[in-house]
């Protein structure tokens, strides 16, 4: 992420849309943007706004807003520029998750996956 330069408010606003569908809210709708806001605190008018990617809310409700759709406050912050990404780290994803951005889906295959890179780490103490 630190080497990442902030998202424009457009590509944030598909961001938001993409992560906010993982978590339950479709943005697409007005139920979806009427539940998001709730959660986050957030105008639902800022939400349809993020979401178009014509507004980027102020620094107050950034801490509810990250943990509603599971981000790191810090990491949002850095996402449109309010800070440097100096200082932040990415979250350390665990062995599944990069199994999952490898492309492995099928059971068998995670779990051999898995294994492997546990034995790996375990040879390298």
């Amino acid at each position: 992420m630190a080497s990442k330069k902030p998202l424009d408010s457009r590509q944030f606003g598909q961001y938001i849309a993409t992560r906010a569908r993982t978590k339950g809210y479709d943005l697409a709708t007005a139920d979806g943007r009427a539940r998001l806001a709730k959660d986050t605190g957030l105008p639902g008018n800022d939400i349809t706004a993020i979401a178009a990617g014509k507004y980027k809310p102020p620094v107050d409700p950034w801490k509810t807003f990250g943990e509603v759709l599971g981000e790191r406050h810090k990491d949002m912050l850095c996402m449109v520029g309010i800070l440097e990404p100096s200082g932040t780290r990415p979250k350390k994803k665990t062995v599944t998750e990069t199994a999952a951005d490898l492309g492995l889906k099928e059971p068998k295959n995670v779990a051999i996956f898995e294994a492997l890179v546990t034995a790996l780490l375990n040879s390298e103490k």
